[in-house]
């Protein structure tokens, strides 16, 4: 996996006593949303802030050492959890005919140059974030089917790919977020 630099520009905010380790992944899980993602970065911001929380703890507060490393190890892991549950957002709706799974995703502008691997990184986030075992199962079998169908208009770019009575389709409408739509038959 490939670190992206410009989570790690903000690094450095990690080393803020007693709010750092809570500030960083609200940076991080707001531009990822994705926990497992976001824990690649966080970990590496948890020995920065621990080790800020002991030299200022050492000076000033030497009896509650113990507490200040435990909740400097705890604070990040939690808060990116809770901003990740925060920014999750898999909307299922039940019509008489389909079913119909939606979900936004975040990209990158340097992903939309290729149209392949942006459907393949877009439907593989989706496939992280649907827990039903129907859905998954369903959605799994798509990658041997038809081809990608690429829409382009002037301020969107549909990317549309079928597969029986499963209709996949991701609608790129500004860079920094997909829209995905998955369409099931009964």
């Amino acid at each position: 996996m490939r670190l992206d630099k410009r989570e790690l520009y903000f690094l450095p905010i990690s080393a803020i006593p007693f709010a750092g380790g809570v500030v960083y992944p609200i940076v991080v899980v707001r531009r990822l949303r994705d926990f497992v993602e976001t824990l690649v970065y966080v970990s590496m911001a948890i020995p920065l802030f621990t080790a800020s929380d002991v030299l200022l703890s050492l000076f000033y507060f030497r009896s509650l050492i113990y507490v200040l490393i435990g909740y400097s190890i705890a604070a990040p892991i939690v808060s990116s959890y809770a901003l990740y549950r925060l920014y999750e957002n898999v909307n299922v709706s039940v019509n008489e005919y389909y079913i119909e799974v939606n979900l936004k995703i975040p990209i990158n502008n340097a992903e939309l140059y290729d149209m392949n691997a942006l459907f393949e990184k877009v439907f593989n986030k989706a496939l992280k974030k649907l827990k039903n075992p129907y859905y998954y199962y369903k959605l799994k079998a798509l990658s041997n089917c038809s081809n990608l169908k690429v829409t382009l208009s002037e301020n969107k770019i549909t990317l549309r790919k079928r597969c029986g009575d499963i209709v996949v389709e991701v609608n790129i409408s500004n860079n920094t977020e997909a829209q995905m739509k998955v369409s099931i038959s009964y």
